[in-house]
């Protein structure tokens, strides 16, 4: 709940206490939220107990701001344990903090050793594929927290894996153990390196230890596949000992016992029902889902009973919103049940329209449900449907929607929380829905003290942005300022810097530059609609005659 707006009149030493029990209580911060707080915090200076904040304030701050507290080593150490993902991935913040942890660490060229790679930590995810494929094995401990990679990184960890070349060994004589050991990294391994691990590996680990990965079950998914034959015989029935008993139903291995084929043929005259979403959990292959959801097909040809749906989960992936228009969804908890297992937008907003098209109401259960991640998809139509009193209780973002829903929503939460607008909550309730707002509202909250952060001032609607005032938007932005500065080559910002003169500008001592000089005005090129073919005559008169008006009037000029 921490913001800049409701610290804003927090003495200095009350809010760095504060940020010290933040770091006692392990407080997990937000990006907007550590920018606001690394700036109140160093507000008359920097601390010189830097190490008693959040290491994640860390990244809003550098190895000089540090110095008075330790050295660039021992910054770069808590950096590395910090939450980069704080910060955009591959944003010039991040790729500044590795080029001065690798000029701390005095590594000149690509390769990083085993405690050079301890101090860097979670930095390693940002690292080169040249400096993976250098370093060797001196890199894995560290890359196998990382939670993604991009496609040349990939490519280089396979490379090192496939060597051998580490303490792990070739991938043909791992165990599980080993595999155990290497668990995070076996996203990235493919086909290629999973084929050369024993099977026998394989399937220990996925009886033993998989339950205990971090691993999705589609990531799991990928393993499954390697223990299945390549060759699927077609099964003219359920093969003698493979039939599907209530063990067999209960046993999270059951996608390694059969073929697709004979998965569907085994399941034949049995109910899924009770044990579906049990089920659906398991690292079952593509092909074999696609299995489950032919089996579910056969028995509910009319459409799957509202009982069903809320179990779906991953076989949402194969649903057609052909297969939506036979379901009831009458009920905003089964919305809520099947927006949360992540549909594409072709299948929410068939999901939605479906829901809304049965009669029932967008309340704050169904708004909950559709979340950040939807609310862009609505029409309308549909938007016109919510109730005001349904925005109080619910969490949205519609900076990414179009201009039409964002004024419709504002006005809607504008409603909602028009008795709290004379109470600091006021901004935190309304931020949400500022993309839509009229600069007379934004005029009002101007005074008010806020601290909007910059991300929220740059999405505001053009037309309100462009009409403040310089005194205006240092009222809305207050201690967030100086970040226009960051800003002052991209739009909307570049536009609105235009529009003001340098010298109100440089009297703010920001840096801000790229207004108007003193002596000259902008200039808007106004649209004329194209002349008519009767009004040509008149025009190309008034041209002819321009040069002896001008002379003309210079004359008159002269001689006065």
């Amino acid at each position: 709940g921490f913001t800049c707006a409701a610290v804003s009149e927090m003495e200095a030493e009350r809010l760095q206490e504060l940020a010290r029990v933040m770091k006692e209580k392990n407080v997990k911060l937000g990006g907007d939220q550590l920018s606001c707080l690394v700036k109140m915090v160093t507000l008359h200076g920097i601390p010189k107990d830097l190490d008693n904040y959040p290491k994640d304030l860390l990244l809003f701050l550098s190895p000089s701001d540090y110095a008075a507290t330790g050295s660039c080593r021992q910054y770069f150490t808590n950096i590395g344990k910090a939450n980069l993902d704080v910060l955009q991935r591959e944003s010039p913040q991040r790729k500044q903090l590795l080029q001065e942890a690798l000029a701390c660490l005095k590594i000149p060229g690509a390769r990083v050793n085993e405690e050079n790679a301890e101090i860097l930590g979670h930095l390693v995810c940002d690292l080169g594929a040249e400096y993976i494929r250098s370093s060797g094995g001196s890199l894995v401990k560290q890359l196998r927290q990382c939670d993604s990679f991009l496609p040349d990184q990939e490519e280089a960890v396979r490379s090192v894996i496939s060597s051998g070349n580490t303490t792990f060994g070739p991938p043909a004589a791992w165990s599980a153990f080993t595999l155990n050991e290497l668990s995070g990294l076996i996203p990235v391994f493919g086909h290629s390196i999973l084929q050369k691990i024993p099977k026998n590996a394989l399937t220990v680990w996925l009886r033993n230890f998989a339950q205990d990965s971090a691993l999705s079950r589609e990531q799991l998914a990928t393993v499954v596949e390697e223990l299945l034959p390549t060759r699927h015989k077609r099964a003219d029935g359920c093969p003698p000992g493979k039939e599907v008993t209530e063990m067999v139903l209960n046993d999270d291995l059951m996608p390694i016992y059969y073929t697709p084929e004979e998965l569907h043929a085994c399941l034949k005259n049995v109910s899924l029902e009770n044990h579906l979403s049990q089920i659906l959990t398991y690292p079952f292959s593509v092909e074999q889902l696609a299995v489950l959801k032919r089996v579910l097909d056969e028995m509910y040809p009319d459409g799957y009973p509202q009982r069903l749906l809320p179990n779906l989960s991953t076989l949402l992936f194969f649903i057609t919103p052909e297969d939506i228009t036979k379901w009831k969804i009458t009920s905003a908890d089964t919305l809520a049940a099947l927006l949360e297992n992540q549909p594409s937008d072709a299948q929410a907003s068939a999901i939605i329209g479906r829901y809304v098209g049965l009669g029932n109401a967008l309340n704050a259960t169904a708004l909950n449900a559709i979340g950040m991640k939807y609310i862009c998809l609505l029409n309308e139509t549909e938007l016109n449907t919510i109730d005001s009193d349904s925005l109080k209780p619910v969490s949205l973002n519609v900076s990414a929607c179009s201009q039409i829903t964002k004024d419709i929503l504002y006005l809607k939460a504008k409603r909602a929380f028009s008795a709290q607008r004379n109470v600091p909550a006021y901004y935190e309730l309304i931020q949400p829905y500022l993309g839509g707002a009229p600069a007379v509202d934004l005029q009002a909250l101007s005074k008010d003290n806020v601290n909007m952060n910059i991300s929220t001032f740059v999405a505001l609607r053009r037309d309100s942005l462009m009409s403040l005032t310089i005194p205006e938007v240092w009222g809305l932005l207050g201690i967030n300022f100086r970040d226009l500065r960051k800003w002052q080559n991209k739009s909307p910002i570049r536009e609105w810097v235009q529009k003001q003169k340098q010298m109100d500008l440089d009297n703010l001592h920001t840096g801000l530059t790229g207004g108007t000089q003193e002596g000259y005005m902008n200039i808007v090129t106004p649209k004329f609609q194209p002349p008519s073919s009767a009004s040509l005559g008149a025009v190309a008169m008034t041209l002819h005659l321009l040069p002896a008006l001008l002379i003309s009037l210079l004359m008159t000029l002269v001689l006065s």
